[in-house]
């Protein structure tokens, strides 16, 4: 199989994608009322935005994962729990403190939309390391 930066290229991808449709529940479905409102968004404003943020958006995600797989190699964690919980304590250090920076400088200081980002990241980064250790 080929190798992304030492990572199996198959596992990647297939953590991208499962930590991508993360993202498509968090905003799209489950908190897409309550993350609009937060975000101060129309539903207008959702409908018609260009592929280039979906594509921006992926690739976004692609380099978390990468990010994530190069730290759970190098840690050594061989299992779906060693990856899971690698990803909660980076969340817990780079996700949580990174996500505060628009809660503190945002004049909104908009706590629903903080939970929701913060949320994301940690579902996101635990399903993405999960995936990363059942495909090596």
């Amino acid at each position: 199989m080929p190798k992304i930066l030492g990572l199996n290229l198959l596992g990647v991808l297939a953590a991208t994608v499962a930590f991508y449709f993360v993202g498509f529940l968090w905003y799209g479905l489950i908190f897409s009322e309550a993350w609009q409102a937060a975000a101060e968004v129309a539903p207008a404003d959702v409908e018609g935005d260009s592929p280039l943020y979906m594509v921006g958006g992926f690739l976004i995600t692609l380099l978390q994962v990468i990010g994530l797989g190069l730290v759970i190699k190098w840690k050594g964690d061989t299992g779906p729990v060693a990856g899971a919980t690698t990803a909660i304590v980076l969340w817990f250090f780079f996700a949580l403190p990174f996500t505060h920076y628009d809660y503190l400088y945002d004049p909104a200081h908009s706590v629903p939309l903080l939970m929701i980002d913060l949320s994301h990241f940690l579902v996101g980064w635990v399903v993405a390391a999960v995936v990363l250790r059942l495909i090596k």
